[in-house]
Formats: structure tokens, C-alpha cells, sequence
């Protein structure tokens, strides 16, 4: 059966749907969302502006986003304007992965399988502002493989102004071009516009770092699998430190990796961070799917990795305390972390090997 851009779009609007009534705060039972939270904080405070009427923890587009959807007098319009951004954001991301796999020889039916079939694709869609930054990103690397450093640098630090972690790519991408010129003119436009931003709020409310980027520094451990090693909250600064090491060990192993492909890089890296960070929450995941769409391949390990992450949202709210080591969230964790770094192996190893093959090559074989 031949896969089509329609067939991927009606699968994907089918899957924002499902995603929209799972969360949909007027029915009995609806699964948790941050989305709905948000509102309730909102509500508590009698406040909407995020970052001067109360502290937001997620930057600034981030924060628009919130504040554009806070215009509803209630929690259901809230919620649907909520949604509707995020499916805006959502097509994006099907028109960008779909332009890539194109031009790369990959077949469509991956793009069904990871961004509309996905059970963290489903549960996260209309969750958090995770599927923004996976679209702002795919999109930053598009025009980058165009050479079209303008576009992709603006992109690419809008993808930060959603969620910082793109920042830890940007070494990655400058040593890609060879132009020096270039290369400066990239990092300032990803990095200028990002600061600029910020320090306008931060000038207008000096409290906007501390409260926005400074209060995920202080949160604890959250589904990181070391919290094996360290289950004792006293432990959990020196855990800290045991993720920045592993986090650069990471990072350095995949630069000697020298992969050719930036998707495959790209992908390895993100892996690396969310395997060694503190802070793991299942959302997080979407950022891989566009990214193995576009690889063209399924990983050994990707549906028990898929179905263990969609399991800890779905067990988070029957324990008491579900942050603790040894509880049934923490423990498909840990199970989630292991099949990611199977995967990552896989992804690794394979890159050379097979990632590098000119997409013609491999068509044709």
C-alpha cells in the first residue's frame, strides 16, 4: 500500500483528536495534561500574564502561548485554544519531516507510525510544549541542510524561546559550516534574538530568571534511571553532578563519532541529554520521533520504549508518591532508560554503517 501525504495528514488529525478527549477537562476521567494545570494556576492566582503576574518555568514563547490561550473566560475555551496552537505546530512538524523523508528516500508509512500511531505521539500531543519545539526544530534543521542559515537560525532559536534544551545542538551545527563568516552569523542570530527576549522581560521583572531558569536547576530527580544510585533526596545535588559529567562524556562521544548525517547526530545527541539529565519527563520523547521518521527505521527497542514511557503517566497518579525509587512510575523509568540506550547504540553504531549511505544509494539497493 502506497502511503500519501493525505493518508499521514488524516492520521495525524485523527491522533490530535484522540489526544484533545483523552485531556479534555469536561470528561469524566480525563488524563492529567500541564495544559489543564496551567489553568488552575492561573485560576488560584486571579493572574494571566506569565512572568509578571506569576512565575512561569518554561520560557517565553512558552509563556505566549499560555498567555494567548489565558484570553478564555473559562478552563474548556482555554483548553481548545490551547489545542489548536498546538495543532498549528503539529502540521508543521507532518510538512517539515514529510518534505525531509521525501528528498531523502524514506519511505512515508514511518512518518504514520512515529508521529500519528505513537503511543507518546497520542498522550503527549495535547500535553505540554513539546511538539512546538520538536516543529521548530525539524524545522531549524531543514533549512540548515539547505544552507539557508538565516531561516534555520531564527528557528533555531525560536525552538529555544519553547524549550532551552536545542542550545546543546548549536556546537554540533557551527562545526557543520564551513564558512567562517557563516558560522559567526548563525551563532549570533541563534543566540542574539534568544537573549534579547529574555532580557527585555528580565528587565522589566529582574525576578524572570530566577523564577523561569533558575527553578528547574533546584528541581529534583524526575524519572532520571540514577535515581537507582541515588534514591535518598539528600543525595540528589551530587546526582546533579553525575549528570553533567555523563551529559559531557556523551556529548564528547558523540562529536568523535564525526556522523555525517546531522539528522543522526542530531538525534544522538538529544538521546545522550535526555538519558543523562535529571529531569526526564515522558513528554519529552516526542522530541525523538520526528528524528527516526526521517532515519527511515525502526529500532529493535522502540515499542517497549514507546509503551514504557506511555506507562508512566499512566501509573503516575496510582501511588502516593510516584517520584520515589522502587515505585511502579520509576520503575518503567528505568526500563524506558535501558531501551533508549539500546537504542541509542543501535543509532550509534549503525551511523557509519548505514545513517551515511547516500539516501539514493540506499533506495536503489
Amino acid at each position: 500500500m502506497k502511503i500519501d501525504r493525505k493518508l499521514i495528514y488524516s492520521t495525524g488529525l485523527g491522533a490530535f483528536l484522540f489526544s484533545y478527549l483523552i485531556h479534555n477537562p469536561s470528561l469524566q476521567g480525563a488524563l492529567y495534561s500541564d495544559i489543564v494545570s496551567f489553568w488552575y494556576r492561573l485560576l488560584e492566582l486571579r493572574s494571566r500574564i506569565p512572568y509578571f503576574d506569576f512565575g512561569f518555568e518554561y520560557p517565553p514563547l512558552s509563556g505566549l502561548v499560555t498567555y494567548i490561550s489565558a484570553f478564555a473566560e473559562d478552563l474548556i475555551n482555554y483548553y481548545t485554544i490551547f489545542s489548536i496552537l498546538i495543532l498549528i505546530f503539529y502540521l508543521i512538524l507532518i510538512e517539515a519531516t514529510s518534505r525531509i523523508a521525501s528528498e531523502r528516500g524514506v519511505g512515508l508509512e514511518f512518518l504514520v507510525i512515529f508521529l500519528a500511531l505513537s503511543p507518546s505521539m497520542i498522550l503527549f500531543m495535547v500535553y505540554n510544549f513539546d511538539v512546538i519545539f520538536a516543529a521548530l526544530l525539524i524545522s531549524s534543521i531543514y533549512f540548515f541542510t539547505k544552507n539557508r542559515y538565516f531561516l534555520s537560525a531564527i528557528f533555531f532559536s525560536l525552538t529555544a524561546l519553547a524549550k532551552l534544551v536545542n542550545l546543546i545542538l548549536l556546537p554540533f551545527f557551527l562545526l557543520r559550516i564551513k564558512d567562517r563568516r557563516s558560522r559567526i552569523m548563525y551563532a549570533v542570530i541563534s543566540l542574539g534574538f534568544l537573549t534579547a527576549v529574555n532580557l527585555v522581560i528580565w528587565a522589566l521583572n529582574p525576578k524572570f530568571i530566577d523564577e523561569t531558569y533558575l527553578y528547574l536547576v533546584r528541581w529534583g530527580l524526575e524519572n532520571a534511571w540514577f535515581i537507582a544510585l541515588f534514591p535518598n533526596e539528600a543525595s540528589w545535588d551530587t546526582a546533579k553532578i553525575f549528570s553533567a559529567f555523563l551529559l559531557c562524556y556523551g556529548l564528547l562521544k558523540v562529536y568523535l563519532c564525526d556522523s555525517r548525517d546531522i539528522y543522526v547526530e542530531s538525534f544522538m545527541v538529544l538521546s545522550v541529554f535526555l538519558l543523562t539529565s535529571y529531569i526526564f519527563t515522558p513528554q519529552m520523547a516526542i522530541w525523538l520521533l520526528p528524528l527516526l521518521a526521517i532515519m527511515g527505521r525502526i529500532p529493535y527497542s522502540y515499542y517497549l520504549f514507546d509503551f514504557s514511557n506511555a506507562a508512566i503517566i499512566l501509573t503516575w497518579f496510582q501511588v502516593s508518591d510516584p517520584v520515589k525509587f522502587g515505585s511502579i512510575p520509576q520503575n518503567f523509568a528505568i526500563m524506558r532508560a535501558v531501551l533508549l540506550f539500546i537504542m541509542l547504540l543501535e543509532v550509534y553504531y549503525g551511523s557509519k554503517r548505514v545513517m551515511e549511505v547516500a539516501p539514493e544509494v540506499r533506495f536503489s539497493s
